[in-house]
């Protein structure tokens, strides 16, 4: 069973244009629907429809139009009233698949009502083969929600493997607990990196990337252990040192860093596996999503890319939810990783080729059509390649050519 948490859900409303937006006038709308949304739900419909036990959790009123919405639909769920009314997303979609988000911020959780929320996952969670911890974070909620909602979980007999699917600082506060999965987008990836202080180890990251104001990135005490007649290369790298702990990026950064991460797969491995191998805080595997440029894979036996032909996208709501789900479907299914991953990309690409936050279903989903490429071979793997170097070496052949 595959059991979700969405700290905020949504009703999700969208509207189908028949041209591009255009701003201050008035435009008709060639379709419109709405569904009950939010990343964990939508992970849940996804896994619905291939016919699998799945179990949602959320806060909200049993007559909530959300809630009243997936009893229609009969998805399993469970609830925690707050009082107050579910949030509406809008999302507006032109003819070239451009899609538009607008988000309410929801409903507020009070700590008593984030502790039941916590007690009723956590109390689930022992029937789960994953718990899903996915979306933003109501007003009100501390940014290490999903960090307590792993602690309590963990703190089961058995507990199951636990993916996160959030941004920010929620997201950099739950890898404090060693997640079994992120799935990260690359903007969310490159965020992530730069609040690690791994954008320059993970080879995305130059002095010029940095702009005007680096020096506001150096802590106070970057130099604290440099006395006044100090080597100047000292000097230097303790400033490195100081910037690279925690690098603070605008948003045009951010958006350069995603653009170059979703146009290589390798670059994206070599981000990835940055992170996995990093000291401080850090997931057990991670599928970073690349938009049209599929995912990636990462876990410490390897990586992979998987790549999707191109499809006309309709909206792109969704899409990584069904990736994730994908992903997840396979898993339980007991295929390894890679095949996981081939399932993922195919889930995704047909998300985005439907109305609305609409989820595909097994048969939407052509696995056959989707390749996937080992990018960064396993340790044993690596370790085969220098032993059989070595002994080649030693008898006078010579070394075995490197796989490109």
């Amino acid at each position: 069973m595959i059991l979700t948490l969405t700290a905020n859900p949504s009703l999700d409303r969208t509207i189908e244009l028949g041209g591009p937006v255009l701003r201050g006038q008035v435009q008709r709308a060639v379709w419109a629907g709405q569904q009950p949304g939010g990343k964990g739900v939508n992970v849940s419909r996804a896994v619905a429809g291939a016919g699998r036990p799945t179990r949602a959790v959320l806060p909200g009123d049993g007559d909530d139009p959300v809630l009243t919405g997936l009893d229609a639909i009969g998805l399993a769920h469970d609830s925690i009233p707050t009082g107050a009314p579910i949030r509406s997303n809008i999302t507006v979609t032109e003819p070239d698949g451009t899609t538009t988000k607008i988000n309410e911020p929801g409903t507020a959780l009070t700590p008593a009502r984030q502790a039941e929320v916590i007690d009723l996952v956590a109390g689930l969670a022992a029937d789960a083969d994953w718990v899903v911890l996915a979306g933003s974070l109501p007003p009100g909620v501390e940014d290490d929600f999903y960090a307590r909602t792993i602690t309590a979980v963990r703190q089961l007999p058995q507990p199951p493997s636990i993916a996160v699917d959030t941004s920010g600082a929620p997201l950099a506060e739950a890898l404090r607990q060693s997640p079994d999965l992120i799935k990260p987008n690359a903007e969310e990836l490159a965020e992530l990196l730069a609040a690690a202080g791994l954008l320059e180890e993970a080879g995305l990251l130059d002095d010029t990337d940095l702009g005007p104001d680096a020096d506001a990135d150096i802590g106070p005490d970057a130099d604290a252990d440099i006395g006044p007649d100090a080597d100047a290369d000292l000097a230097g790298s303790a400033q490195k040192v100081g910037r690279l702990q925690a690098t603070r990026l605008r948003t045009s950064q951010v958006r350069d860093i995603a653009d170059r991460l979703e146009s290589s797969p390798e670059l994206t491995a070599q981000a990835t596996r940055t992170l996995l191998n990093s000291a401080g805080a850090r997931p057990r595997s991670i599928l970073a999503t690349l938009g049209a440029g599929g995912a990636v894979l990462a876990v410490p036996d390897g990586s992979w890319h998987g790549q999707h032909p191109p499809v006309e996208v309709v909206s792109t709501v969704g899409a990584g939810d069904s990736t994730l789900a994908g992903y997840l479907l396979a898993r339980t299914d007991g295929d390894e990783p890679h095949v996981a991953l081939a399932r993922a990309v195919a889930y995704g690409a047909a998300a985005a080729s439907l109305r609305g936050t609409g989820l595909p279903t097994p048969a939407d989903a052509r696995l056959d059509t989707v390749t996937v490429t080992p990018l960064i071979a396993s340790q044993a793997e690596a370790q085969r390649r220098q032993n059989s170097r070595h002994l080649n070496q030693h008898e006078g052949a010579a070394p075995e050519a490197e796989e490109a």
